[in-house]
């Protein structure tokens, strides 16, 4: 999916967010290179109290990298 996104699309930056606490989907994100670049505060309300959300974020340019296209 991040190939087509950076080179079919041409997307510089892919971004995502994660409900704090969902571990494993952060997880996920790390593992594809992604970089935790803030936090949104009280954003979600869920089971009964107001949550955040977690942004992370990967250039084209972390993505070559990382995959060895550079």
């Amino acid at each position: 999916m991040l190939n087509y996104a950076f080179f079919e699309r041409r997307l510089n930056k892919f971004n995502d967010y994660v409900l704090q606490g969902n571990e494993p989907s952060a997880a996920m994100m790390r593992k594809l290179g992604c970089v935790q670049e803030g936090v949104r505060r009280q954003v979600i309300y869920t089971d009964g109290k107001y949550q955040d959300l977690i942004l992370f974020g990967l250039t084209k340019d972390e993505f070559m990298e990382k995959e060895g296209l550079v």
